[in-house]
């Protein structure tokens, strides 16, 4: 334990958040882990207040690292163990409804001939859940730490911003846009396995149904092309 660090947490809301997380934000004033800042920012829109978070926290030098989590994500209660491997950009593991489907926010980016292929310039990371902390391209906003380093290198340019297309569709979420500016200069975007956050949201039960019923014909399908190889090789043998 590094008791001289310094941690800025910004629990980002829109005037209210979960009981869940008011009483981790407790738990960890309680663990005497590092210094700890905590501010509940409620601007709008979403970029303007991560961006003035960011000005706020270069400001406040004794800091080291910057935390943010969204209102209704609830981190595991030892989230301060990431600031332990003292990477640039860390994350839990952290869910969203993407595709029909509920995902893991760990995403690694296509190549560009695959690019071509495809909607989306990432797409979720092959993993088996067990591999503790990993490496990817980019993980998502709704708890993340970063170290003071990065947002001093991207302190010119205010660094969580959508992407937009000449039509005005969003082509990149600013969570992406931040994490691949910052893969560009040189820092590593890290999730931890084992540290996995709750996702409170309101939720269309049709739309549980209908991400279940898509897991299970993907397992399925899955199901059906390991068969095959076996058959096959089996056959060649």
């Amino acid at each position: 334990m590094e008791e001289s660090k310094g941690v800025y947490i910004a629990v980002l809301n829109q005037g209210h958040i979960r009981p869940e997380l008011s009483y981790l934000i407790t738990e960890l004033t309680h663990q005497n882990k590092y210094r700890l800042h905590i501010t509940y920012p409620a601007d709008k829109p979403i970029s303007f207040n991560r961006n003035k978070i960011v000005k706020d926290f270069l400001k406040k030098k004794e800091f080291d690292y910057l935390l943010m989590i969204d209102s209704d994500i609830i981190p595991p209660t030892n989230i301060l163990d990431l600031v332990d491997h003292q990477q640039d950009i860390m994350s839990p593991v952290c869910f969203a409804y993407m595709d029909g489907a509920v995902v893991p926010l760990v995403l690694k980016e296509y190549d560009e001939e695959e690019k071509k292929n495809h909607n989306a310039p990432y797409h979720v990371q092959e993993m088996d859940g067990t591999e503790g902390m990993i490496e990817t391209d980019a993980v998502g906003t709704g708890c993340m730490i970063i170290k003071r380093e990065v947002v001093e290198a991207l302190k010119d340019d205010n660094p969580f911003n959508n992407r937009y297309d000449k039509q005005g569709m969003k082509t990149l979420g600013l969570d992406l846009s931040f994490c691949m500016k910052a893969k560009k200069l040189g820092y590593k975007v890290w999730c931890h396995l084992d540290l996995v956050c709750s996702h409170w949201t309101e939720v269309d039960l049709k739309t549980i149904y209908t991400a279940v019923r898509k897991a299970n014909e993907i397992k399925i399908q899955h199901i059906k092309e390991e068969k095959n190889e076996v058959q096959e090789s089996t056959h060649n043998q």
